[in-house]
């Protein structure tokens, strides 16, 4: 089962260049996850009510051509079905007339609060999905070889704010592309071409009360390998492909 959403673009989703943010993708993203889980009965609620919940874990997004300002979008999303403790969905963005603006990619892992571990997705669960086969990438984000930590040529601080922190009381994983891309901004400046396609793979929890991340990057042929991190430890790691 496919889920669908119109979006208009509006001021909050864009760039200084009127360009959808690659922050906003990941956020409507999200949405599109958590409403897809509420329609069929395992919403937020329901998985807080039995001490689970879905953590974001690997992320691919491929931009084709970007949402602009004022632009009308269909937001899709779709459940490829469960591994052990994961879960894998899709995602896509089209204009009005079905062309293909951003595609997306992601793996999710079932993660038990109570026992503070990840868990095998129960089949009361698992059963209330309508899986779809349809692939957005000919590979798959859970095989793709992260950087791991690296040492940055390039880098940035950046100052934690109370609004980056969700109901979970960690950094929000959307934001951690918001890392990115200040980073690219930042470094590349606003003539550089646009972000084509972003890899993540998330590894640790920012949790309240961090005041300040690094994020930097180190270039490696067309590709520019990222971390996220502190002096201590690696929060996310991440590739950044430029568009031509």
């Amino acid at each position: 089962m496919k889920i669908k959403k119109l979006h208009t673009i509006g001021f909050f989703d864009v760039d200084c260049r009127f360009n959808m943010m690659i922050q906003t993708i990941g956020r409507l993203f999200q949405d599109m996850a958590t409403t897809h889980s509420a329609k069929v009965g395992v919403g937020y609620h329901v998985l807080s009510r039995r001490g689970v919940v879905w953590f974001l874990h690997r992320l691919q997004i491929e931009v084709v051509s970007y949402p602009k300002l004022g632009d009308e979008i269909l937001i899709l999303t779709w459940s490829r079905g469960f591994k052990g403790f994961k879960g894998f969905r899709e995602y896509v963005i089209q204009s009005p007339n079905g062309d293909v603006l951003v595609k997306g990619s992601s793996v999710w892992l079932f993660y038990n609060l109570n026992r503070k571990r990840i868990s095998k997705v129960p089949r009361e669960i698992s059963d209330c999905y309508e899986f779809e086969t349809q692939k957005q990438f000919n590979t798959e984000i859970d095989d793709w070889k992260s950087c791991g930590k690296i040492e940055p040529q390039q880098q940035i601080g950046i100052s934690l704010r109370y609004s980056d922190f969700d109901i979970n009381g960690h950094v929000n994983n959307t934001i951690y592309l918001g890392f990115l891309e200040s980073l690219y901004h930042d470094i590349l400046g606003r003539k550089a071409n646009s972000i084509k396609t972003v890899k993540i793979k998330f590894c640790r929890e920012i949790d309240y009360g961090k005041k300040q991340i690094d994020v930097g990057w180190q270039k490696s042929g067309d590709r520019f390998l990222c971390n996220i991190y502190d002096d201590s430890i690696l929060f996310a790691e991440g590739e950044i492909i430029l568009a031509d």
